[in-house]
């Protein structure tokens, strides 16, 4: 495969830039010099809006199999109004975190976009999750399970959409929010308090937002935890995980949990757009991945 790497979002760290072109290399992928790939000294964006964007609009239509998406962090959602489908030939997308914009805002525009590991966070991956990674981008991973976490009985199919609540949750009201209607949605999360993760549950399902997901799969919810109340005056806070459970329930959408997607390693890529089969119950349950990317 040919790969080009981009960072639209925010500066990438030099040394896991490295170590993760260098694991690509070894593999035996064609990966383009990534060296100026880092622009200007910004606390949080990489580069104005004008270079990221002019940057980004080059790598989709590039003569390349797959565009690499370097870091998250923030800065796609400044640039996607100047972000158009290319006609003809695009390569794949890979990345998670701030990479939920783009993948929304490509959504439905026949660009392929894979839910998985930056190429900073690339070194850090199980070899089993990169060859799941690389078997995803090569169109060979049909028929994999990936496992679920025990839970209530879930068994739906539809097609796959994935990626972070905030980022979505951001989207709301503007043109580049997916129509999510028919979809298992994979969702994960890092950092965020459990009353943060209501409130932007909460949002999604009052604006609509969720209306047809067919079932909602809780990825990695890294650090979303609350801080220790040392005053014991008020109820101890609820799990990240049962925040999803009721605020989902009650909209009546089946919430499966427990795969290894998102902001921990490891971050088992998900081809977007392609049919998925989720069944779950009381002995666990998988993530079958019905095709691949077309």
């Amino acid at each position: 495969m040919r790969i080009r790497i981009d960072a639209p979002s925010s500066p990438p760290p030099l040394d896991t830039l490295a170590a993760g072109v260098a694991r690509l290399r070894a593999a035996g992928m064609a990966v383009e010099d990534a060296s100026g790939v880092v622009r200007g000294r910004h606390a949080y964006l990489n580069g104005d809006d004008g270079a990221r964007a002019a940057s980004l609009v080059d790598a989709l239509a590039a003569d390349v199999d797959v565009l690499w998406l370097a870091r998250g962090g923030y800065g796609l959602t400044r640039i996607l109004s100047r972000i158009a489908a290319p006609r003809g030939r695009s390569p794949t997308v890979i990345g998670f975190s701030d990479a939920t914009a783009l993948f929304a805002h490509l959504w439905g525009q026949g660009i392929h976009c894979v839910h998985g590991p930056l190429a900073t966070t690339l070194a850090a991956e199980p070899a089993d999750s990169f060859e799941h990674c690389l078997a995803v981008l090569e169109r060979r991973a049909r028929g994999t399970a990936l496992p679920l976490a025990a839970g209530a009985a879930v068994d739906v199919e539809g097609r796959l959409f994935a990626g972070n609540l905030c980022v979505l949750c951001a989207l709301v009201g503007t043109p580049s929010f997916p129509n999510l209607d028919g979809a298992v949605l994979v969702l994960e999360e890092v950092g965020e308090r459990p009353y943060r993760v209501d409130r932007m549950l909460t949002q999604l399902l009052a604006a609509g937002a969720l209306s047809g997901v067919r079932a909602v799969v809780a990825g990695h919810l890294t650090n979303c935890v609350e801080p220790t109340n040392g005053s014991g005056a008020r109820d101890a806070a609820p799990a990240a995980l049962d925040v999803f459970a009721e605020r989902l329930g009650a909209a009546g959408i089946p919430l499966a949990t427990g795969l290894h997607a998102g902001h921990a390693a490891p971050n088992r890529a998900l081809p977007l757009g392609a049919r998925a089969r989720v069944q779950a119950g009381a002995g666990g349950g998988a993530l079958t991945l019905l095709e691949d990317l077309p």
